[in-house]
């Protein structure tokens, strides 16, 4: 009898602009993850991380229809099954592990549980940990403000304190002081400039699962939880459609202006632009008031590039500031601005 192959699975989550993608991006060059699967859930109209990923790893899946922890739970529970049965079917190569990069407002607490109650998927997949990332700089801000923040540091395998070489070294105690109390045994470890290597996050979770002191709790409170989560009323999404050819300089001290005026109700603003000297990334750091922008491989993306900018805020409506940008970065009659539930 043939033996049952069993994929790892690594939940990597981290609220909004804790640089989950760009870890995961270098995680996913190192030998250590070759033939990895990365799924990644997007809160947004329009993914923007799959298409920064794929210049890493061919191998990458977008779920864009929610957050996994919610709506897009059935979809996460379907892709998984499709990949059993690709693996099954030999249509595509058996996998080494299987990367679910979640929203930055996701709950891990419904993913895990499905994935742990789900008859064919509990018996296919073992959860190997759940990896949570901070922003050393605002982790204390954040926790006191979002609990979905809390739930992913409660829920942690390790956590990953990131953009150390950003912060004092005050601001890296402060975070991990908070994340103490939240979870006082989880392992932390320290990324700057998206350095850590994924061979000693996997090191760590090598402990057997029984032995570590902080795994997700059991399932007597998921139902009530699963239901009581609901994005749809706090959070919202737009996605700012871009001339094919902007102008970066132009763009970047609107962005920053963007996050002065709107302030905590600006979650998340991230997108992909072409200007004259290629592909770039480009995201505001709300907290920090900067711009990061970055060079992207001209074939990042399997699929045709929207070039534009996905924008996530919480009690303002995401279409305001994504009209506010617009007004200051394309001519008039060029932008497309969409949001959640409504027509373009």
């Amino acid at each position: 009898m043939a033996e049952r192959r069993i994929t790892p699975v690594l939940l990597i989550t981290g609220f909004l602009g804790s640089g989950k993608t760009t870890l995961l991006a270098q995680w996913l060059r190192s030998p250590a993850l070759s033939g990895a699967q990365a799924i990644v859930n997007e809160f947004g109209e329009v993914g923007i991380d799959d298409r920064l990923l794929q210049s890493s790893s061919e191998q990458t899946v977008l779920l864009e229809n929610g957050c996994a922890c919610c709506t897009a739970g059935e979809d996460l529970a379907a892709t998984l099954e499709r990949i059993f049965w690709q693996q099954l079917n030999r249509d595509i190569p058996p996998l080494s592990w299987v990367l679910i990069e979640t929203t930055g407002v996701a709950d891990p607490r419904p993913i895990l549980d499905m994935l742990a109650r789900d008859p064919l998927l509990s018996e296919r997949y073992r959860i190997a940990g759940t990896v949570t990332m901070l922003d050393a700089r605002h982790g204390p801000a954040l926790v006191a403000t979002h609990e979905e923040c809390r739930h992913q540091i409660e829920q942690a395998s390790l956590m990953v304190v990131t953009k150390t070489d950003l912060s004092t070294a005050k601001e890296i105690a402060d975070t991990e002081a908070v994340i103490r109390r939240l979870s006082p045994n989880v392992p932390i470890l320290k990324s700057a400039k998206a350095s850590l290597p994924i061979e000693v996050v996997l090191e760590l979770l090598s402990v057997p699962l029984e032995a570590s002191p902080q795994r997700h709790r059991g399932h007597e409170a998921h139902d009530h939880d699963h239901h009581a989560h609901d994005h749809a009323a706090t959070i919202d999404s737009a996605f700012l459609g871009l001339p094919d050819i902007v102008d970066i300089e132009r763009i970047a001290p609107v962005l920053i202006q963007a996050g002065h005026r709107f302030g905590p109700a600006l979650l998340r603003l991230k997108g992909i632009v072409m200007a004259r000297g290629g592909l770039y990334g480009i995201q505001l750091d709300p907290g920090r008031g900067g711009v990061e922008v970055s060079a992207l491989f001209p074939t990042a993306s399997k699929t045709p590039l929207r070039p534009g900018l996905t924008i996530i805020t919480r009690g303002v409506a995401a279409a305001t500031i994504a009209a506010f940008v617009a007004c200051y970065t394309v001519n008039p009659g060029t932008a497309q601005v969409g949001a959640e539930g409504e027509a373009k």
